[in-house]
């Protein structure tokens, strides 16, 4: 994905992997790994 360096679409580089920016469930999933990311920073602050 990388090695492509711009030269493709997005969308033609997410197609191997199954995935499609155009879903909703793509950014959404990633938004939720992000938001638990997030929670976790937050708990380390509380305890520190």
């Amino acid at each position: 994905m990388l090695a492509a360096g711009g030269t493709k679409h997005h969308a033609e580089l997410l197609a191997p992997f199954g995935l499609d920016a155009r879903e909703p469930k793509f950014w959404d999933g990633g938004l939720s790994v992000i938001a638990g990311l997030i929670d976790e920073l937050e708990a380390l602050d509380a305890v520190g």
